[in-house]
């Protein structure tokens, strides 16, 4: 099964929005889903990576979003090949 990992943070606006996308192809296309706050204690890697730069959506270890997820392309990539 592929993963999604998304990097956030509380009162990112663009985050939520990404997220509802995210949630809304999920219904349809099975991925497992990690979130990571970016602000969380541990997090200081990710936090120097993406301060600027959230949300960031991962595939598999692949940066593919970043601010904005297009549901299109989305779910293409999820697809299977």
């Amino acid at each position: 099964m592929k993963r999604i990992t998304f990097f956030t943070k509380d009162g990112c606006t663009l985050c939520n929005a990404a997220l509802y996308v995210i949630e809304r192809v999920r219904r349809q296309i099975p991925f497992d889903l990690e979130t990571i706050d970016i602000t969380a204690a541990g997090q200081g890697k990710w936090f120097e990576q993406y301060k600027d730069h959230i949300p960031v959506v991962q595939l598999d270890g692949e940066e593919i979003f970043r601010h904005r997820v297009d549901e299109r392309a989305f779910r293409g990539r999820l697809r299977p090949s």
